[in-house]
């Protein structure tokens, strides 16, 4: 089970990374560099995402190497990735009021289907490898 509470912890994790590349403009933040506005709100407003970035990015690293340790690459990787992309649909859906066509639904189930075979099929259950 604590495994799959780091695998959880990295899919948050990479969804915020995925809203922050969303919105993240490399190209902004170096002009305000460059400008030298760095003691201003606009360097903040500008270069938060960056640092999100970087921040998000190493945490989701350090949450999937601990459910490494605890459960075979294959079923954390398929976990991570499938639920990432759960979520990710969902914030598509709610948060930048994205359509979704019918049959979608239908493929995500099958995708949260496959996540829940995994996690029932994997004998080792203890969290040890």
């Amino acid at each position: 089970m604590k495994a799959w509470i780091f695998i959880i912890m990295a899919v948050i994790l990479q969804s915020l990374w995925g809203m922050v590349l969303k919105i993240l403009d490399f190209g902004d933040a170096w002009q305000t560099i460059q400008k030298g506005h760095i003691f201003q709100a606009e360097f903040f407003v500008h270069t938060w995402p960056v640092l999100a970035y970087f921040v998000l990015g190493l945490f989701t690293a350090i949450a999937l190497s601990q459910a490494y340790k605890l459960l075979p690459l294959s079923v954390v990787y398929a976990s991570w990735m499938g639920l990432t992309l759960v979520l990710q649909v969902v914030i598509d859906l709610f948060f930048f009021k994205e359509s979704m066509p019918a049959l979608k639904y239908f493929f995500i189930l099958c995708i949260l289907i496959g996540i829940l075979g995994l996690k029932l099929s994997n004998p080792n259950q203890n969290g040890k490898p």
